[in-house]
């Protein structure tokens, strides 16, 4: 049985969830994050499929178009740069003198990580749903979702949600300045960004950026994303799932000690 503690413990993460959503989020930069991997799915993916010509990509034992490839692959991106939403609620609050103010109301620091990442994880979902319905024209003839896949996919997108988000709030943590914080993630999410498979596939590039692939987390959240989209489970997915699951551990666990020894 629930002590009233944990009640509580919910109640009080509840209220932050919902403060963040309703006034510590730009309602600008949610609207870029679902603007940008549309226009990139309908600009570069016919662009670029223009360029590769009917060849198929393989995913599994099922080939598509490279623009199925991208829309999937933009699904699991949008985690990532949607992730700088938890680096920046504690920056702004901190800049405002917030902060301060939630630590001296009924709230701690870990509930306080634990609602950031809340927030971000139903931000990245239902951004997720939004760019999945836009882009479904792209991938209809290609998509195959099934009960057993759906669960791959949405475990790739909460899982890479903590990742990012414990990564952003370990940086801001970190960090002196805003505008140190920014130059650090943006520099590092381009590195995360294009040495992964959200863009092209592993397969057929140079042995040593290839290996690099599979040093990048987004690369298991893009792999297991268009796993659970196309239906291609295999004993390689749940590998995957495996290492999502302990890097996300690690770094939420990172993230809470580094928030607990931040000054108020």
């Amino acid at each position: 049985m629930k002590s009233m503690n944990d009640y509580i413990m919910v109640y009080s993460i509840l209220l932050l969830v919902y403060r963040n959503i309703v006034a510590a989020i730009d309602k600008m930069f949610l609207i870029w994050q679902i603007a940008f991997p549309v226009v990139y799915i309908f600009v570069a993916g016919y662009a670029y499929s223009a360029l590769i010509g009917d060849q198929g990509i393989a995913i599994g034992s099922l080939t598509v178009t490279y623009v199925s490839f991208l829309t999937a692959g933009m699904i699991g991106f949008n985690v990532m740069n949607g992730s700088t939403i938890a680096g920046a609620i504690i920056w702004n609050d901190k800049r405002n003198g917030m902060f301060q103010q939630i630590l001296v109301m009924p709230f701690n620091k870990i509930q306080y990580v634990i609602a950031n990442l809340i927030t971000l994880i139903l931000i990245g979902l239902g951004s997720a749903a939004v760019i999945m319905l836009i882009g479904f024209p792209t991938i209809f003839h290609d998509i195959n979702v099934t009960p057993w896949s759906i669960p791959y996919t949405v475990y790739a997108l909460v899982a890479g949600s903590i990742f990012f988000g414990s990564f952003t709030i370990i940086l801001s943590t970190r960090m002196k300045s805003s505008e140190g914080y920014n130059v650090i993630s943006n520099g590092l999410f381009l590195f995360f960004a294009f040495v992964s498979s959200a863009f092209y596939p592993a397969e057929g590039l140079p042995q040593p950026l290839a290996a690099a692939f599979y040093v990048n987390p987004l690369t298991y959240i893009v792999d297991i994303t268009r796993a659970g989209i196309f239906a291609q489970i295999d004993m390689f997915t749940n590998v995957e799932v495996l290492i999502l699951g302990l890097l996300s551990s690690a770094v939420f666990l990172i993230a809470t000690r580094s928030m607990i020894k931040m000054e108020g």
